[in-house]
């Protein structure tokens, strides 16, 4: 590994530790939602329903911007391939790239449903 790669490699894991981070805030906000969600249940109270929704599009609209980070990073890794890189590097980084964008939809869809589901009639989760 030149010392270029080195420095890029670092500079990743630079971000996925603040990526982290940005899990630790959706974690925190999905158990805030899931109080009013529960308040809603409970009581029908339609102010707690409106946050709890508030809540959940905020949590997959942070989650989708996380996504489309490393859909972007993916497709970089892809970029800078080169013929002289191993099959095995080859084959794995278009792999990562496709669980990247699969991800990327998953989240797209995600967040559709919380935006269209007004009555929750479909409990998701962030996974």
């Amino acid at each position: 590994m030149t010392r270029d790669e080195k420095n890029e490699r670092l500079k990743k894991i630079d971000t996925e530790n603040f990526i982290w981070v940005i899990y630790l805030v959706i974690i925190g906000l999905s158990f805030y939602g899931n109080y009013f969600e529960k308040k809603y249940v409970v009581y029908n109270n339609l102010k707690s329903k409106e946050t709890y929704q508030e809540i959940t599009i905020l949590i997959f609209t942070i989650a989708l911007i996380v996504y489309c980070y490393f859909l972007y990073d993916g497709y970089k890794d892809i970029k800078s391939l080169n013929v002289t890189d191993s099959k095995k590097k080859k084959d794995l980084t278009e792999l990562n790239f496709l669980g990247s964008m699969l991800i990327f939809i998953s989240g797209i869809i995600f967040l559709y449903i919380a935006v269209t589901d007004t009555d929750l009639e479909t409990e998701i989760a962030f996974s």
